[in-house]
């Protein structure tokens, strides 16, 4: 008995990651995925063939924009795709349905994201220059999980994929452009930790980095929630 229910679970359970799986994987997001290769593919071939490549500060921002684009589309477009197909009604018909549906996909959505990323470092580790790639990857996804988390957040307010897409992009700009003026700073999403300022120790720089990823992995548990709360509220969606 006991074990017929332990099957059952992991049945549901299988069938529910698959279910999830397949809408992840559908729609534009193929197109992100193949724009993330590319984009890591072409950098790397540079970085291959240049004499002066020595520097994971470059590498970094290759790997945290790949990461971006794999987890941008179906963060952003992901409240709305449901709206579209109506399945929105069907999971509010589920009792807890947050919990049983959309933290599986947004817990799905890292995990693979994740899973490509250590790909790519891991390439990266053997054909450019050496490095932990294990360390490199949890270092880029702090800042790839809180951009993904607070774009998900923002499309249970907006609930509009074009509308959250041009905010965050008009976000991530305005951090650009400020990035030398925040190229010290705690708050930074794009701090990078491999590029240690010339005018600070690396005892300080350590503790500057540590607060920057409390703040982020802080604020994208904050951002997940708040989703979570929108979109309890049937009225906004239906």
């Amino acid at each position: 008995m006991k074990t017929n229910k332990l099957k059952n679970i992991w049945t549901l359970i299988y069938k529910m990651i698959v279910y999830n799986l397949r809408i992840i994987f559908a729609n534009k997001f193929i197109w992100f995925l193949a724009g993330s290769v590319i984009f890591y593919i072409g950098l790397s071939v540079i970085y291959v063939f240049a004499n002066d490549v020595s520097k994971m500060n470059d590498l970094y921002f290759v790997f945290l924009f790949s990461g971006v684009l794999l987890v941008f589309y179906p963060s952003v477009f992901g409240v709305q795709n449901d709206q579209d197909a109506r399945t929105i009604e069907i999971l509010f018909g589920i009792p807890n349905y947050r919990y049983k549906v959309w933290l599986v996909r947004i817990v799905l959505i890292f995990i693979i994201t994740f899973l490509i990323m250590l790909v790519f470092t891991f390439l990266s580790s053997v054909l450019i220059v050496k490095f932990r790639f294990l360390d490199v990857t949890a270092a880029v996804m702090v800042p790839v999980l809180f951009l993904g988390v607070m774009a998900f957040m923002l499309s249970t307010v907006i609930r509009s994929g074009n509308g959250t897409a041009v905010i965050m992009i008009i976000f991530g700009m305005f951090f650009m452009i400020l990035s030398d003026a925040l190229s010290k700073s705690q708050w930074n999403i794009f701090l990078n930790p491999y590029e240690l300022p010339y005018d600070v120790n690396e005892r300080t720089w350590a503790i500057i980095m540590l607060k920057n990823r409390i703040i982020m992995v802080t604020g994208s548990v904050l951002f997940l929630l708040v989703a979570l709360f929108n979109l309890q509220k049937r009225e906004k969606f239906m």
